[in-house]
């Protein structure tokens, strides 16, 4: 696993190092603000994510070195706050880039059923508040693509910005709904932890929940009963780069 410097550094540059250089401290006292004892550093993307306990009860503190991401963060968990398919925010202070929420138990990788499917339709709700269109995420997604897989993307781009703009009735996305995003909460059922918020295509949601198929068409027929099934068809044809062990990629399925 790449250490919290190694992680920050490759996704924000090397301008975050102030940031880090001074995290131990944030940490430290947003533990004191909000009566943290910490137990243990989480797996994370954009954020430092530590799994605390407030009052003996678990609960995952992060911090990003971006405050418009927790921001962002914060205002579509407020907005899904209604459905118990979504991670709850305890506390909030963006201009420290810093999220309390709530702590899920077991918190491991959802096992494949039902639930995938209500925590889809729970997302898919109407935007609400200041967020990103689908296509900046696009944009975003395909630069990172770039730089894991070295190749000649610009069509799929393309192709994948034509499909943002298409006017179809939008809705606020996770924008990173993927296996590791999805996690068991035991009797509450699985619940969507960590978007990426934005707002255009239902379909594009579905996109890493259809790859995790190993028979796309079979993983797409199974989403379209949720989304429309031809348009996360062509979300998964351009997206293709993203998913290069998978059997329809490598052409033997």
């Amino acid at each position: 696993m790449a250490s919290l410097r190694e992680r920050m550094t490759r996704r924000f540059g090397p301008g975050v190092r102030p940031w880090l250089a001074g995290v131990d401290a944030l940490v430290a006292g947003l533990c004191r603000d909000w009566g943290l004892e910490v137990v243990r550093p989480l797996s994370g993307g954009t954020s430092h994510a530590l799994l605390c306990t407030r009052g003996g009860e678990p609960v995952v503190l992060k911090v990003t070195p971006e405050p418009a991401i927790a921001a962002q963060e914060h205002a579509a968990l407020r907005a899904w706050e209604p459905s118990p398919r979504v991670v709850r925010v305890l506390r909030a202070d963006p201009a420290r880039g810093a999220l309390l929420l709530e702590g899920l138990v077991p918190g491991t990788p959802a096992a494949d059923g039902p639930g995938l499917a209500e925590v889809l339709r729970a997302l898919h709700v109407p935007p609400r508040g200041d967020f990103p269109p689908l296509s900046e995420r696009v944009d975003f997604v395909f630069g990172v693509l770039r730089r894991r897989h070295p190749g000649d993307h610009d069509a799929a781009h393309a192709r994948a910005a034509e499909l943002a703009r298409d006017r179809v009735p939008a809705t606020l996305l996770h924008g990173d709904l993927h296996s590791g995003n999805v996690l068991d909460a035991g009797e509450r059922g699985v619940v969507a932890i960590d978007p990426r918020p934005c707002v255009g295509d239902p379909a594009s949601d579905a996109v890493d929940l259809a790859y995790a198929s190993a028979d796309l068409r079979a993983g797409i027929e199974r989403w379209s009963a949720v989304v429309d099934g031809d348009r996360l068809a062509a979300w998964c044809e351009v997206f293709a780069g993203f998913f290069p062990a998978h059997p329809s990629v490598l052409g033997t399925a």
